[in-house]
C-alpha cells in the first residue's frame, strides 16, 4: 500500500516541481535580509509590512485585494519571515478560511491530520503525535478545552471567526511550552487591522445527504475605528444548526487467543483466535447547534501604548440519537465455526442471547468563555513590552444526559443455538437465523440507566515580555518574559443508582413504545435490515418505568418503590465517587532569548538562542472507594457492584525543566533559504490521566478497572529539524524538511490482571513506559500559473506529503482556479493506515484504515461586495475504519455521508 500511495503522491508533487521549473525564470528576486530575522505575533499584513513589500503589488503581477492567491501570499510571507520553522493558513477576506472547519483547514499543512467527531473534524495530529501532545493558543493564549485530557476541540471555534491559524513546527524560547508536536496559535481579526468601518454577513443552507435536511448557517462581523482611529471596536457572530446523520458498526474490539471446545467434550478445536462478542449497528440522528461570538475593543491613547480587551463566547450543543441494534455472544456458547489464516473467526453457530436493541443518547454540551487584556508599551525606538492577562473557562455539562435503554427482543422464531455469525462480502461482521426482530411482542426490558461525565476546565494566566532590538549587525534583539498560569480541570461522574440499573430487568417492553423502525435499509452494504430494526425513545421508556403498571411488572415491586423512593421517585442520577476528581497545575515559567543576524560572505543569515525555564506544581484529588462484594441481580442482568464509603484523597507532585532552543535562517542561494532547529520541550501528562479516579466494569466477560497516575512524569524530547525552502514568487515555494524527535516519559496504558474477591480483573493505569524515537520527512510545495496565457493564468497548485513511517504517511492535494469573479477549488487528503495504540479495546491494537476525503467548492461573484458559492464536502462518501491487526477484525465502520452549502456573502 505505502508503494502505491506514495507513486500518487511524488506524482502530484511532481505536478508543482515541473511548473515550479518553468516559471523559475522570470521569478522575482528576494532575498532573505536582516527584516526577516523577526517577526511579531500580528496580521499577516502587518508582519508583510516589515519587509517593505507590500502585500498587494508584485512586480509583473495584478493587483490582487483578496482571493486565493492573495491568501497563499499571507501564508507564504508568514513562513519565510516567521524565525522559526512555521507553516500558515490565511484567510482570504475577513473571517474567511478555505474550509468550514479550523481542523479541516490546517489539514492542509504538511504533517497535520484530523480525527473526526460526527464526520466533522475535531482533533489535530502533528507528526504522528495526538491531539495531547499540540499546544492550541487562541490569540496567544492557552484556551480551555471541555475535553477530559488537554486536547484541544477545534470544532468549538467557527473558522468564520479566524482569520489566521499558524503551525509552529519548532518552538522558541519566548513561545509557551507544551507543544512536542507543534504550537497552534488561531488569530481573529482586530479593528486596527482594517483602520475603516467593515461589515461582512454571510448566509447558507446546508445540506446533509444521509439525514436528507437543509439547516441553517449563518455568520456577521463588524468592524469599525473612531476618535481619529484611537479607538477601535470590532464585533463578531457565527450560527450553525446542522441536522446530520450516521451508519455505525461496532464491535468494542474483538477478545483474543480464545480456546474453542466446540462439542464440549474437553478438546479444543481452535486455540488461539480471535472473535467479536458484541457487534452494534447504529442509526444515529444527531443535531449539532453552535452559537459563538466574540468582542474587541481597541485603544491607543499615544503612539506608543495600546491597549486590546476582547472576549470570546461559544456554546456547542451536539444531540445523538442513537438508534442501536446488537448481538452478544462468545467463546461458551460457539458449537460450530470457522477460521482464517490469521486465526480470526470468520463464522460461526450459536451466541449468548437474542438480539438487542438500546437507544443511546450521547450528548456533548460544550460551553467555551474567554476574556483577556493587552497592554503593549514601546516607549522608545527598539523597546517594547506587554502585559497580557487572560481567564478562560470550558464546560462540558454532559453528566446525567447520557442514556442506554436495553431491551431484549427474542423475536419469534428466534434460537440461540442456531444464530449465525458470518462476514459480509465486504468483510464486515453480519447475523442471520435471528427470528423475525421486528416482532417486538416477546420483548423484556434490559439493563437501563441515565449516566455522563461533566467536566469543567478553568485556566487563568499572566504573561509578561520585554524585548529591545537593536540596528547591530550581529546582536539583532534581546527578549526576556515571565508566565504564570494557575489551570484546574475537573470531573464529576454521574449515575443512575445500581439498585435500579437491574430492577427492571425482564418486564415486558409495551408495543405502544415502539415507534418507526430506525431506517436502516441498505445498511453499508451488509443486508441485515431490509425493513429497519426496531427502535423506541429513551426518555419514553423512562417515563413508563415510573408508572404501576410497570413497577408491578418487576420482580419485587415493593422492593421496586423503595429503590425509587430513595431516589426521590426518579431514575436521576447520584455522583460516583471515585470516578470523580480534579487536577489542578500551578506553572511559573521564565525566559531569555536573544536574536542575530548578519552576512556570511555575499548571504544572509538570522536566528536566535533561547532558554526557558518551567516549574510546574500538581495536586490531586479524589475519592477512594473499596469493593466490598459484586452481586448478580438476575439472570442476563449486569453484575452490581458495592463499594465502601467514599474516602477523599489527595497527592502533589513537582517537577521542574530547562528547555533550551536555537534556530537558524541561511539564504544560501537567491530565493533558497535553509533552515535547522534544535529544541528541548515537554508536553505535561494529559490532565484526564492524573486524576484520582477508578471506573469498574463488573461484566463477566470484561471484567476492568481503569485508574488515573497523578504520578506521572511529563513527556520530554529533544527535538531536530531542517528545512531547505525555494522561494519562487509571492506565492509559490517548494520545501523539503526532516525532522527528529528524541522523546522520553513516553505514556501509555499499561495492563496488568489482578485478582478482587476471587475474580480476575484486568487492571490499566497510564504510566510512563520508556523511549521512543520519531522522525519524518515532509514535502510541500503550492505554484500559481500566472504566467500562462489567459484564461489559464488563474490556475494554481498545492500540495504536500508527510512520511511518518508507522504513524501514518499523509498527502495533500489542491487545485483551484480563480480569474475575474470566478474562483473554484478542489481538495484532497489522504492519510495512510497506522496503528492508533498497542493496547486498545480489549487490551488489543487498534489499527485506523487508509483514509482519503475530497472536497469541492466554487464562489462566483456577483458585484464586487456580493458573492455566492456552492461547497461539497466528503463528496465520495468516504468511511472511516478501524480494525485490530487485520482487516476482518472489524472495531469500527462509520459514515456520515456527504455534506453540501449553498450560500451568499456580502462585504461592506
Amino acid at each position: 500500500m505505502a508503494k502505491g500511495w506514495s507513486r500518487v503522491c511524488m506524482t502530484g508533487l511532481a505536478t508543482i516541481f515541473v511548473a515550479a521549473g518553468a516559471g523559475a525564470a522570470g521569478a522575482q528576486e528576494r532575498r532573505a535580509g536582516p527584516e526577516d530575522a523577526q517577526i511579531k505575533d500580528q496580521p499577516a499584513d502587518a508582519a508583510a509590512a516589515q519587509t517593505g513589500t507590500p502585500l498587494d503589488e508584485e512586480a509583473g503581477a495584478d493587483i490582487v485585494v483578496t482571493g486565493l492567491r492573495e491568501s497563499l501570499r499571507r501564508a507564504t510571507d508568514i513562513k519565510r519571515q516567521a524565525p522559526n520553522i512555521v507553516d500558515s493558513i490565511v484567510a482570504d477576506d475577513i473571517g474567511k478560511l478555505p474550509d468550514q472547519n479550523i481542523a479541516e483547514a490546517i489539514q492542509r499543512i504538511p504533517g497535520v491530520t484530523i480525527s473526526r467527531d460526527n464526520g466533522e473534524g475535531q482533533f489535530i495530529t502533528v507528526r504522528g503525535l495526538g491531539p495531547a501532545f499540540s499546544t492550541a493558543l487562541y490569540n496567544g493564549r492557552v484556551l480551555a478545552t471541555e475535553n477530559q485530557g488537554r486536547e484541544f476541540s477545534f470544532d468549538i471555534l467557527p473558522a468564520e471567526l479566524i482569520n489566521r491559524v499558524d503551525v509552529s513546527k519548532t518552538p522558541t524560547a519566548a513561545q509557551f511550552e507544551g507543544g512536542i508536536a507543534a504550537t497552534v496559535d488561531m488569530y481573529t481579526a482586530r479593528p486596527f487591522d482594517f483602520g475603516e468601518t467593515r461589515a461582512v454577513l454571510s448566509a447558507q443552507g446546508n445540506y446533509d445527504d444521509l439525514r436528507g435536511k437543509v439547516s441553517p448557517q449563518l455568520s456577521g462581523l463588524f468592524s469599525t475605528t473612531f476618535a481619529d482611529d484611537t479607538f477601535g471596536v470590532l464585533a463578531a457572530f457565527s450560527y450553525l444548526d446542522r441536522k446530520i446523520a450516521g451508519r455505525r458498526i461496532f464491535t468494542d474490539g474483538w477478545e483474543a487467543n480464545q480456546n474453542l471446545d466446540l462439542n464440549d467434550d474437553g478438546t479444543n478445536e481452535f486455540t488461539g483466535v480471535s472473535l467479536p462478542t458484541y457487534v452494534e449497528y447504529g442509526v444515529n440522528s444527531t443535531s449539532r447547534k453552535r452559537l459563538s461570538g466574540l468582542a474587541t475593543l481597541q485603544w491607543k491613547p499615544a503612539d506608543t501604548l495600546q491597549l486590546t480587551i476582547d472576549g470570546l463566547y461559544s456554546k456547542l450543543d451536539v444531540n445523538d440519537d442513537n438508534k442501536v441494534f446488537f448481538v452478544y455472544g462468545g467463546p461458551g456458547d460457539i458449537t460450530a465455526a470457522t477460521v482464517n489464516e490469521n486465526n480470526s473467526i470468520t463464522s460461526y453457530t450459536g451466541i449468548a442471547s437474542g438480539p438487542f436493541i438500546t437507544n443511546q443518547v450521547r450528548p456533548r454540551l460544550a460551553q467555551t468563555y474567554q476574556v483577556g487584556g493587552n497592554l503593549e508599551w514601546r516607549p522608545a525606538e527598539g523597546l517594547s513590552g506587554f502585559v497580557d492577562v487572560s481567564w478562560s473557562r470550558a464546560t462540558d455539562d454532559t453528566g446525567g444526559n447520557q442514556a442506554w435503554f436495553e431491551s431484549n427482543l427474542s423475536g419469534v422464531g428466534y434460537s440461540p443455538a442456531t444464530a449465525q455469525f458470518s462476514l459480509s462480502d465486504n468483510g464486515k461482521p453480519v447475523y442471520s437465523n435471528l427470528g423475525n426482530f421486528l416482532d417486538t411482542s416477546n420483548a423484556r426490558l434490559g439493563y437501563i440507566t441515565y449516566e455522563g461525565v461533566s467536566v469543567e476546565d478553568e485556566i487563568f494566566q499572566v504573561n509578561t515580555q520585554a524585548k529591545y532590538e537593536a540596528p547591530a549587525d550581529f546582536l539583532r534583539g534581546i527578549s526576556v518574559g515571565l508566565n504564570y498560569s494557575d489551570r484546574k480541570k475537573g470531573r464529576i461522574s454521574t449515575k443512575t443508582p445500581d439498585a435500579l440499573q437491574s430492577v427492571f430487568g425482564g418486564i415486558p417492553v409495551p408495543q405502544d413504545l415502539f415507534g418507526r423502525p430506525a431506517d436502516a435499509k441498505d445498511f453499508l452494504g451488509i443486508g441485515m435490515f431490509p425493513n429497519g430494526f426496531p427502535a423506541y425513545s429513551a426518555g419514553d421508556v423512562a417515563a413508563y418505568l415510573l408508572t404501576d403498571a410497570a413497577i408491578n411488572a418487576t420482580r419485587d415491586p415493593n422492593a421496586t418503590r423503595a429503590a425509587l423512593a430513595a431516589n426521590g421517585g426518579t431514575l436521576d442520577v447520584v455522583l460516583v465517587p471515585s470516578n470523580s476528581g480534579t487536577a489542578r497545575e500551578e506553572t511559573i515559567s521564565a525566559f531569555a532569548q536573544a536574536s542575530f543576524g548578519g552576512t556570511f560572505g555575499t548571504r544572509n543569515w538570522s536566528g536566535n538562542v533561547g532558554l526557558r525555564y518551567t516549574r510546574t506544581d500538581v495536586t490531586s484529588t479524589g475519592f477512594g472507594q473499596e469493593i466490598l462484594s459484586i452481586t448478580q441481580p438476575g439472570p442476563g442482568l449486569d453484575p452490581v457492584v458495592n463499594l465502601s464509603a467514599p474516602q477523599a484523597l489527595e497527592e502533589k507532585g513537582r517537577y521542574d525543566e530547562w528547555l533550551p532552543s536555537a534556530n537558524l535562517k541561511v539564504d544560501v542561494v537567491d530565493d533558497v533559504i535553509f533552515q535547522a532547529a534544535v529544541a528541548r520541550t515537554l508536553t505535561r501528562a494529559t490532565l484526564s490521566d492524573l486524576l484520582l479516579i477508578r471506573n469498574i466494569n463488573p461484566r463477566p466477560r470484561e471484567r476492568a478497572i481503569t485508574d488515573g497516575n497523578p504520578g506521572l512524569l511529563p513527556l520530554i524530547g529533544w527535538n531536530y529539524d531542517a528545512a531547505l525552502t525555494w522561494y519562487i514568487d509571492r506565492a509559490s515555494y517548494i520545501s523539503v524538511a526532516a525532522f527528529q524527535k528524541d522523546l522520553k516519559n513516553l505514556t501509555e496504558s499499561v495492563t496488568t490482571n489482578i485478582e478482587i474477591l476471587g475474580l480476575d480483573f484486568r487492571r490499566t493505569r497510564p504510566e510512563n513506559v520508556g523511549d521512543d524515537r520519531i522522525r519524518g520527512i515532509e514535502i510541500g510545495g503550492q505554484y500559481t500559473f500566472t504566467g500562462l496565457p489567459a484564461p489559464f493564468d488563474g490556475l494554481g497548485v498545492q500540495g504536500n506529503a508527510s512520511f511518518v513511517g508507522d504513524d501514518g504517511n499523509t498527502f495533500n492535494v489542491v487545485g483551484f482556479y480563480e480569474k475575474g469573479p470566478l474562483q473554484m477549488r478542489i481538495a484532497y487528503n489522504h492519510r495512510e493506515a497506522y496503528e492508533q495504540t498497542a493496547q486498545g479495546n480489549r487490551g488489543q491494537p487498534v489499527n485506523v484504515a487508509a483514509y482519503g476525503i475530497a472536497d469541492a467548492s466554487i464562489n462566483y461573484a456577483i458585484t464586487p461586495n456580493v458573492t455566492v458559492f456552492a461547497q461539497g464536502l466528503n463528496i465520495f462518501n468516504e468511511k472511516t475504519f478501524t480494525y485490530s491487526v487485520f482487516p476482518e477484525r472489524v472495531i469500527t465502520y462509520e459514515t456520515y455521508g456527504p455534506r453540501y452549502a449553498l450560500g451568499v456573502r456580502a462585504t461592506f
